[in-house]
């Protein structure tokens, strides 16, 4: 069995969610849960490494 990575994980839960929200979701709408799923990884990871008071530039 092929193990996957981190990336196409993500991949395969933003289509798992896609086709719940939608009838027949389309490449773009998959993209997009994709897209929300990293951004939201991404700001839990910042939040928990403690940085949240912290200024990007």
């Amino acid at each position: 069995m092929e193990k996957l990575t981190e990336t196409e994980k993500l991949l395969r839960h933003a289509e798992q969610i896609a086709r719940r929200t939608f009838t027949e979701p389309s490449e773009q709408a998959v993209l997009d849960v994709f897209e929300a799923l990293l951004a939201e990884r991404d700001r839990m990871t910042w939040a928990t490494d403690g940085r949240e008071g912290a200024t990007v530039h």
